[in-house]
């Protein structure tokens, strides 16, 4: 299965749902290929908050295997502000958990993405944007 998508900064949902596969962009962003981004950001908001938010979709996931979601505020805040011990701890926890035979994330993979996602979290105040993310598992 191709499973591709990224997450994104950008100033609104009618920007959001403009990004995709095969679709250019300016906004700042980090892929997420070969994560199931709709489950792995529960997951990442219980290892690092103790607590799951709903996910507010921009564009439902359809027969077509894509969508675009914002990511929720208080993993946003989480990510930001979460130091290298803390997000290598959940992302090495993540890793563990969403590994199966054949189907594995590294565990020094699960630490770069969190890592380059914390970044991206914390820039979007600054910049006065929201984070997002699409994918595309069709």
């Amino acid at each position: 299965m191709v499973l591709v998508g990224e997450f994104f900064l950008a100033g609104d949902d009618e920007s959001a749902v403009r990004v995709g596969p095969r679709k250019s962009h300016a906004f700042p962003a980090v892929p997420c290929d070969g994560v199931y981004a709709d489950d792995a950001v529960p997951r990442w908001e219980a290892l690092l908050t103790g607590a799951e938010s709903p996910l507010r979709y921009v564009v439902p996931m359809a027969n077509d295997g894509f969508t675009v979601f914002a990511v929720p505020q208080p993993l946003c805040t989480a990510l930001a502000s979460a130091g290298t011990d803390r997000l290598r701890t959940a992302a090495m926890s993540w890793a563990e958990i969403v590994s199966e035979p054949d189907d594995e994330i590294s565990p020094d993979s699960a630490v770069g993405l969190l890592e380059r996602l914390s970044a991206l979290a914390g820039s979007r105040k600054e910049r006065g944007l929201s984070l997002y993310c699409w994918y595309f598992a069709p």
